[in-house]
């Protein structure tokens, strides 16, 4: 794309503002403004990866990153009150601790979602936020506006070449952990509820999922393999491959 981007995003957040009314507190020359210099592409390497592996993670710095902080600020308290949230280690210890005696032939199983950020269907990721929005009574706009704003401009530079993702949420967006737990607190909602056997008990970190299974393993593994064929994207690329479960023994 080209790479004159910086007058489009400002006409385009110039009117979102003005038809947000008066829920801002700040001038959107404080949030709205894009970050010269600051749209790139980088790597990061994992820590549960080797020294010499090569696998990374791609993250951008787009010219979003006010406004997707200020989204981020919306949807994190509502991440906070899903029922498999785990906030960090001293949580989930806690939330262990309570569940009490568990049967002997308990099994411990962990699931990841695969590059979950970049397979969320934008409309589904959008509608799980707008469901929890008014289960918690707020009110769905601006913050859906924004929500698609960000997702439909995320500019990053490789090279010489300027880039825009059209699927997913980007990496190093500060939005993109609480957008990514929404979606799948709601998918996981409507997969359980649909469950005739169920875990014992249930958790999640973003992408990473804790089960306590009191069941037969066969009854595990089912699902597992019935939670990965769950979601079926509303509207997606041919080329998308829908998130999958992992079962780590």
């Amino acid at each position: 794309m080209d790479s004159d981007t910086d007058f489009r995003y400002c006409k385009h957040i110039g009117t979102r503002y003005r038809n947000s009314d008066t829920i801002f507190r700040r001038s959107p020359t404080s949030w709205s403004t894009p970050h010269r210099g600051r749209v790139g592409f980088h790597e990061t390497r994992l820590c549960q990866k080797s020294a010499t592996s090569e696998n990374g993670r791609p993250v951008s710095l787009n010219p979003t990153e006010n406004i997707s902080g200020w989204v981020e600020n919306i949807l994190k308290p509502l991440v906070r009150h899903t029922p498999s949230y785990i906030q960090d280690t001293t949580d989930i210890l806690c939330k262990l601790s309570a569940l009490g005696p568990l049967p002997e032939d308990t099994l411990l199983a962990t699931m990841d979602v695969e590059s979950l950020y970049s397979n969320i269907p934008h409309e589904d990721g959008i509608a799980a936020c707008k469901y929890f929005l008014q289960e918690n009574n707020l009110a769905t706009e601006p913050t859906l506006q924004f929500i698609r704003f960000v997702l439909h401009h995320n500019y990053f530079s490789f090279g010489n070449n300027l880039y825009q993702q059209c699927m997913g949420s980007a990496m190093g967006s500060k939005m993109s952990p609480q957008y990514a737990n929404l979606f799948m607190a709601k998918l996981e909602e409507e997969f359980l509820s649909s469950c005739s056997v169920k875990p014992f008990a249930y958790f999640r970190y973003i992408d990473d999922l804790l089960i306590i299974w009191t069941g037969s393993k066969d009854d595990l593994l089912t699902f597992h393999n019935n939670f990965n064929k769950y979601h079926q994207p509303s509207s997606s690329p041919s080329t998308f491959q829908r998130p999958k479960y992992t079962f780590l023994t």
